[in-house]
């Protein structure tokens, strides 16, 4: 494994052996057509590759409550605006997708284990792969479809062993709470609902999330998640959704505290994936802050054309914050601006490092000057 610092790269040399050594957590480590397993989880599926159990390996509590990563496609003809109408019928137009499923496994080695699964869905080709690390809780479905339906909605949904009466949705700058039952009229016309990068239900002490890298739209009712995958509209273009589709989405459960859990953080790491250039330039990090839950979004030049440049950061937990901001470059001046860059205050700067405070869910854009 590789441990790359944070905003900055690192030089992997393969004559230096720079990638750790196999552990002897390597007889944890297994795979076959039907399960993954490393030193947290084993997750096992059935023929179709649904995710038919999901256990935490230290507490041996049981993760899913029903088939999870199981497809469910649905007949969709709104009453209006086909391409961007979702009915609240949908739901009840539940179609028959019993087609063949084949599984392999796609990889084995002490780093990381893939299933691979290949089926027809309708007029409709799809390919996944399902993939899980060493040390890690998540499980990735890196998938392709070739989507030729027409009038037809296709989602994927994980019911989860969580009692909860909200869903947490990330929105820009931080997540909602949205109620996942529909006891009052307002709840019922919230059926579908919008999610950024993932999807969670939580208890006080553990919860599971549903990552994506591209699909906004989602349900969660009860203790089911369920993720919009591909729509299929004919007006006002009838070929508008046909055609290669490629996204990933995951699944990631934590024990612990939701201020204390990763979710954030892994949900940014299937969006923004380590880059592989070849060449050499030791490991630098840039900027570095000391609580997680305070997120470096933005690095950009600033909008008057000076050589300065802009930080936006925000909470992302929803808790009061202090941190400390590091960065190695010469920074000769810093001053908190609103976000259209105008100035604030200045900000005090002592070797490199630059103390903030963060109220819940705050935003707070950064300016650093290089010139006296």
């Amino acid at each position: 494994m590789v441990t790359v610092p944070a905003c900055g790269w690192t030089t992997i040399n393969h004559d230096h052996r720079s990638i750790d050594p196999i552990s002897k957590q390597e007889k944890d480590f297994k795979v076959t057509t039907k399960s993954l397993e490393n030193e947290f989880l084993c997750a096992k599926f059935n023929d179709t590759g649904e995710l038919t159990s999901l256990v935490d390996k230290e507490t041996g509590i049981e993760m899913m409550a029903g088939m999870g990563n199981r497809f469910c496609l649905y007949k969709d003809v709104p009453s209006y605006f086909d391409a961007w109408d979702i009915d609240s019928m949908t739901e009840n137009l539940l179609m028959q997708t019993d087609e063949k499923v084949e599984l392999e496994v796609s990889r084995s080695d002490p780093y990381v284990s893939k299933i691979k699964l290949v089926r027809k869905i309708h007029h409709s080709s799809l390919s996944q792969i399902i993939s899980l690390q060493k040390g890690s809780h998540r499980i990735d479905f890196e998938t392709k479809v070739d989507w030729q339906e027409s009038h037809k909605l296709l989602k994927v949904a994980f019911p989860v062993n969580i009692h909860s009466n909200e869903a947490l949705h990330e929105i820009q700058f931080g997540h909602i709470k949205r109620p996942n039952h529909r006891s009052r009229p307002y709840d019922v016309d919230r059926f579908e609902v919008c999610n950024h990068k993932w999807t969670a239900l939580a208890e006080e002490s553990r919860g599971v999330a549903v990552l994506n890298d591209s699909k906004y739209g989602i349900n969660v009712l009860g203790n089911s998640m369920n993720l919009t995958l591909l729509k299929s509209s004919l007006a006002p273009d009838p070929a508008a959704d046909k055609g290669f589709h490629s996204f990933t989405y995951a699944l990631y459960y934590w024990t612990g505290s939701f201020g204390d859990c990763g979710v954030v953080r892994e949900a940014y790491e299937l969006n923004c994936p380590v880059l592989i250039r070849s060449g050499s330039a030791d490991e630098t990090s840039i900027f570095k802050l000391d609580n997680s839950n305070i997120i470096l979004e933005t690095v950009k030049p600033a909008e008057d054309g000076t050589r300065d440049i802009i930080l936006r950061l925000y909470e992302s937990k929803c808790s009061l914050t202090k941190c400390n901001l590091s960065t190695i470059l010469p920074v000769y001046k810093v001053s908190q601006t609103d976000m259209l860059e105008r100035f604030q205050v200045d900000l005090s700067i002592n070797k490199g490092k630059i103390t903030l405070e963060f109220r819940p869910f705050e935003v707070k854009t950064i300016r650093l000057s290089f010139d006296k």
